[in-house]
């Protein structure tokens, strides 16, 4: 009984230290932003941005404590969004090998007044699959997964690049 309360003890010490010094390093969650109280309202226009790619960016905001608001000292005005895929490699037979898939979208912030904090920011993504024609459908699954990890980085770059960004009204 002793032996067993010892042994529950040490670990229960152990794993309270190793949380204390993880915490004590600066350990963060992947994603988890700083973020001042003055961006923690922002406008977001999307343009013609791919509703896949706004609730990326959504969902990284709302995760890093900022929400959407009309009174919002910032705003973030996404334009110019293209998805392209196009066949990178094509074998003997002429049948395609590989296929390249591209995401971009241009960013530019704002402060209340509608006057630009920063120039136009164009933020772009690329990644190259194997593609089988024998197996088409995991092809296909393996291009939405690939085009949802592009989102996702796309959110977090422009993420950065709005809490990055200078602030010149005050």
């Amino acid at each position: 009984m002793i032996k067993q309360w010892k042994a529950g003890t040490g670990k229960l010490i152990l794993i309270v230290t190793l949380f204390s010094l993880i915490s004590a390093c600066g350990f963060h969650l992947r994603g988890i932003q700083d973020v001042s109280e003055d961006k923690k309202l922002v406008i977001l226009t999307p343009g013609n941005t791919d509703n896949q790619l706004l609730r990326s960016l959504r969902r990284n905001m709302k995760f890093n404590g900022i929400t959407e608001a009309a009174n919002a000292n910032y705003q973030i005005r996404l334009s110019n969004f293209r998805y392209k895929r196009r066949a990178a490699t094509i074998s003997s037979s002429a049948d395609v090998d590989e296929y390249e898939i591209s995401v971009e979208v241009s960013m530019l912030i704002l402060d209340r007044q509608g006057q630009p904090l920063t120039q136009n920011i164009k933020i772009q993504r690329d990644r190259i699959y194997t593609y089988d024609k024998d197996a088409a459908a995991a092809s296909s699954e393996q291009e939405e997964l690939l085009r949802g990890e592009l989102y996702d980085s796309i959110a977090q770059t422009i993420l950065r690049r709005y809490l990055a960004s200078n602030n010149t009204q005050q």
